[in-house]
């Protein structure tokens, strides 16, 4: 900070000599700026302070042009005492240097005669919080200036908590968001004079489960085990920040390299090891990470997070990182205005329900449809489920499209019955609608509401969800196998479910993944699994039902398999239901009523 009177250099000297206790040498002791004239007080401040106080003041040869050091929480002194003489030259200085120190108290103390105290009040302004006329008595000039420096001490103490509380998360330590991107600013001009890059890495832990299931307290006690987990796995070698409940940032140091982050990343991917002992409840826990690099992807901290956190939304492997890129920027992009767009399409009844026959393979007869959405924009365009399904598993909508599925289905079924069903119809369900405390009553309200049938419901869930289900799921499933609704496990082969667990689940039907079938005429492996898959039908009394087919050939050696049911282009592409009814024409009345027993 400039004077209006000088821009030469400042020096401060410090002209209290360190007194014979270690314990009190100058080093350690407060400074205090005596900004007084050449006055017999001058002389005798320095002489009562210089025993307990590290004395300073300016140089005589130069005109005062900083009195502050590093931040503004860091001036170079603790106390500042001036006469009237003092007011007058360092007025402007002293009131520059309170204004860098805010928030922390930087305390200042006039001296003066009593007939000069009034017009020195009113020269200072606001600057003074004490004064203390003369002559000076050393007994009160000690207690004012221990009170003034109390005060800053305590100020010192606010504004460092204020400092921390401000820079990290409370819960687990860890530097937050703010920090992180200022620590990682630095790396960036250090990668920058270095002509190093600087890797930036945002993970995710799925802890939502905890929240659903014990609630925000449990999910915190959670969150902070997976920060101790971390920070133990990490050590001290990255910088590692928590951003929210179950998201944090690390920083690779400038210099690292693509090995290196990968290296990290098998590190962070240890915490799936043990699962998390929460309340009684064990969370099993699959951290996701997204990668961005500088100055490949950003130029600036902030960006470079982003970029990260852009990686992030995109990967779909747990199993690897995801590296971002300009095509990871244009999908988040297009993920985020397909959320916007799935809340419009509920609002607005922007959804359809299209239905794809099953066939007895032996002789193409229909025996049940499966229900597929689609989602037609405003522009007349349809959106495929594999573009929206994800995204909405990922922001809850899953469970309010699943029910609309269900009653729209049931509905179409009513239609059906009255023309000459009836006909079954198969389900896709979510793991998350699943989960929902009604699932088994909305179930039975919704066939209630259509007069439905149990026996024409089955439900489709998917390997890997199935995989993920607890107990009390499971119970759920069982109820309604029990009423009587199917129970078909989607895409098998493709997932995890060992033998021992499919005879825990009230499964009816096994349908045989579209992989499977595509090279079952030429491959032998695919022929082997599929004759696998059939055979493990046969022993646990399942239904089965092959995906995909879109060849005589693939139909016929199905056949040969003793698979019993199909689905596939060779037979019928998904439709409207009005398509499907012109599609079924005269087999309405036709439809084996066996075809729908269990």
């Amino acid at each position: 900070m400039k004077t209006s009177s000088s821009n030469q250099a400042v020096f401060w000297r410090g002209i209290a000599e360190e007194d014979s206790n270690p314990v009190s040498s100058v080093a350690h002791r407060e400074r205090i700026l005596v900004l007084v004239g050449a006055s017999g007080n001058r002389k005798q401040l320095i002489e009562h302070l210089k025993p307990r106080y590290h004395v300073l003041i300016p140089d005589e040869t130069g005109a005062v042009d900083d009195i502050g050091q590093g931040s503004p929480t860091e001036a170079s002194f603790d106390l500042a005492i001036l006469d009237p003489a003092g007011a007058v030259r360092w007025r402007q200085v002293l009131a520059e240097a309170r204004s860098h120190a805010q928030p922390v108290f930087l305390p200042a103390m006039l001296i003066a005669s009593r007939k000069d105290l009034s017009r020195a009040l009113q020269a200072c302004d606001s600057l003074i919080d004490e004064f203390l006329l003369t002559p000076i008595d050393p007994s009160e000039l000690t207690q004012r200036v221990d009170m003034l420096l109390r005060a800053r001490r305590q100020a010192l103490t606010q504004s460092t908590r204020l400092a921390y509380l401000t820079s990290h998360d409370q819960g687990s330590g860890l530097p937050n968001k703010t920090l992180f991107l200022d620590r990682l600013s630095q790396a960036i001009q250090d990668g920058t004079v270095l002509g190093r890059q600087v890797y930036a890495m945002a993970i995710h832990i799925p802890l939502t489960p905890v929240l659903k299931s014990l609630g925000n307290r449990a999910l915190e006690e959670a969150g902070l085990v997976c920060s101790e987990r971390l920070k133990a796995l990490l050590g001290d070698n990255y910088s590692l920040a928590r951003l929210s409940v179950d998201e944090w940032a690390l920083m690779l140091r400038a210099g690292a390299s693509t090995s290196d982050a990968l290296e990290v990343f098998q590190t962070i991917q240890q915490l799936t090891a043990t699962p998390l002992d929460v309340r009684g409840e064990r969370v099993h826990i699959t951290p996701a990470v997204g990668i961005a690099v500088y100055p490949d992807d950003a130029a600036n901290a902030a960006s470079l997070l982003d970029c990260a956190g852009a990686a992030l939304a995109r990967t779909e492997r747990m199993q690897h990182p995801t590296f971002y890129s300009p095509t990871v920027q244009r999908q988040a992009l297009a993920q985020i205005r397909t959320e916007a767009g799935l809340h419009a399409a509920l609002a607005l009844d922007q959804f359809e329900l299209w239905f794809q026959p099953k066939v007895n393979l032996k002789d193409r007869s229909l025996t049940s449809v499966e229900a597929l959405i689609r989602w037609r924009l405003p522009s007349g365009d349809l959106v495929p489920p594999n573009k929206f399904i994800p995204i909405a598993e990922g922001n809850g909508l899953i469970t309010l499209i699943d029910r609309w599925v269900l009653a729209k289905a049931c509905e179409s079924m009513r239609t059906w019955q009255t023309q000459g069903g009836p006909a079954r119809v198969a389900v896709n369900i979510s793991a998350q609608h699943l989960e929902q405390d009604d699932f088994v009553t909305t179930v039975e309200q919704t066939l209630s509401h259509f007069s439905i049938s149990p026996a024409a419901l089955e439900l489709e869930l998917t390997e890997t969800a199935l995989a993920d289900l607890n107990q009390e799921n499971i119970d759920k499933l069982r109820a309604l196998r029990n009423m009587g609704v199917g129970i078909a496990l989607d895409d098998f082969g493709t997932g995890y479910c060992s033998l021992s667990y499919i005879h825990r689940l009230p499964i009816t039907t096994l349908k045989i993944d579209k992989c499977f079938i595509d090279n079952i005429v030429t491959e032998s492996a695919d022929a082997a699994v599929t004759q696998t898959i059939v055979s493990l039908a046969k022993n646990f009394h399942l239904k089965l039902v092959a995906e995909g087919i879109e060849t005589e050939e693939q139909c016929q050696c199905l056949v040969s398999l003793e698979v019993e049911t199909g689905q596939g282009y060779l037979f019928a592409r998904p439709m409207p239901f009005a398509e499907l009814q012109q599609w079924v024409g005269d087999e309405f009345a036709q439809i084996d009523v066996k075809s729908i027993s269990h």
